[in-house]
């Protein structure tokens, strides 16, 4: 087929009498699978892990809406394409097989169990091309009528998670004998964080006081990532900092839910919905401190953009946020569903803007050691070569 792997003996160059060196091998055509490219923090990472890999080995397949995301990439040169889902499960792995004969794909990257049971059928039809399945977010796989189908499909795929909680959330969907789920952290590309604009410069631009105390959360905005219980904190933050500002970036089925309780409690004049935006570094660069009250989380890619923008971070120990924010050092982890300790995190740093400041420059420099783009991709690269190494 066109999408097949070359089985020829790797060319090599004379650089001396005795010397012969092995040419570099050539980059795997790699066809990210994805449910859409909306905004989120999967779509983030697929989208900055395909424009630093390059148009020319690296093209996506959504399989319902291509979403701002992929019109960026669009935009790049990318090939970026939207499968469909009529006609039901066999017809749209139909689609995705006929497309990834077109970009000759090496190797499927399938993101999250919805795209891996598409993908794993379509790489079959392909002739075994080998697929990799990251784990996103904590959740379970479910169970009962298909579930022996897909615990099958899924073990056609190397499997990586994002964090060690989703990694023990898919061991039990792989036999002993399958090769070993990969913890594989979420990374962020730095460069439009290099030369963000001041504070004050950042707050001009939003209309907000220089010297006032400014929150944010950059989210969807559903019930698991606790915008309510976010302004109920803030609420009460404001009779200790009543000029101070909560930042709502994003939308979501609960906008409606929570711009009532705001409204109810009365606060709308400070606590501003920004929705849906492309500007989110400048945004972050206007806060004093990054909050994310998630009740289940995978790695959220927005606390690496906060810990970017060198803001400290409040978030709930779920996920892999506790491996990603250092307590006392490079945020405030709380527990979930605990109103009293998101108001009493927010006042401590609304009242010590030292400590604040020093938290930020720490995780920005945690981020630089951990959670760099170059480590992530690094990490997949060598998943992509093992297998189609192991193919050959």
């Amino acid at each position: 087929m066109k999408g097949a792997v070359n089985q020829a003996a790797p060319p090599v160059s004379r650089t001396g009498a005795d010397h012969l060196v092995t040419a570099p091998r050539a980059k795997a055509r790699v066809l990210h699978v994805v449910d859409s490219l909306e905004i989120g923090g999967l779509e983030r990472l697929v989208h900055d892990m395909v424009l630093a890999r390059g148009s020319a080995c690296t093209s996506v397949a959504c399989l319902e809406q291509i979403g701002s995301f992929g019109e960026m990439l669009q935009r790049h040169g990318v090939r970026v394409h939207k499968i469909g889902m009529q006609g039901g499960y066999a017809a749209t792995a139909w689609r995705l097989w006929r497309y990834l004969r077109v970009v000759q794909a090496d190797v499927l990257h399938c993101h999250n169990i919805f795209a891996t049971l598409h993908g794993t059928l379509a790489a079959r039809l392909a002739g075994g091309i080998p697929v990799v399945m990251t784990k996103h977010g904590a959740g379970a796989l479910g169970r009962g009528a298909g579930t022996g189908l897909k615990r099958f499909l899924v073990r056609q795929a190397q499997v990586a998670a994002v964090s060690q909680e989703a990694a023990d959330v898919m061991r039990p969907w792989v036999s002993s004998g399958h090769r070993p789920v990969r913890t594989i952290f979420n990374g962020l590309s730095l460069a439009p964080y290099e030369k963000l604009p001041s504070r004050e410069e950042a707050r001009r631009r939003l209309g907000l006081p220089s010297g006032s105390f400014v929150a944010g959360i950059v989210a969807r905005v559903s019930g698991q990532k606790g915008h309510l219980a976010l302004v109920e904190a803030f609420a009460r933050v404001l009779v200790q900092k009543p000029d101070a500002f909560l930042l709502v970036v994003g939308e979501g089925r609960a906008l409606p839910d929570v711009k009532d309780r705001v409204r109810a409690l009365e606060v709308e004049e400070q606590v501003l919905f920004l929705g849906a935006r492309s500007d989110v570094p400048e945004i972050l660069a206007a806060m004093n401190v990054f909050c994310l009250p998630s009740e289940t989380e995978g790695m959220p890619m927005t606390v690496l953009e906060a810990m970017a923008a060198g803001l400290p971070v409040i978030a709930t120990g779920v996920g892999a946020v506790p491996e990603m924010v250092e307590p006392g050092k490079t945020g405030i982890l709380l527990r979930t569903n605990s109103p009293a300790e998101l108001t009493s995190a927010l006042c401590s740093l609304a009242g010590d803007s030292g400590r604040a400041h020093a938290m930020g420059a720490a995780g920005r420099r945690r981020l630089v050691e951990r959670f760099s783009l170059d480590q992530t991709l690094a990490a997949y690269e060598e998943l992509y070569d093992r297998d189609r190494g192991a193919r050959q």
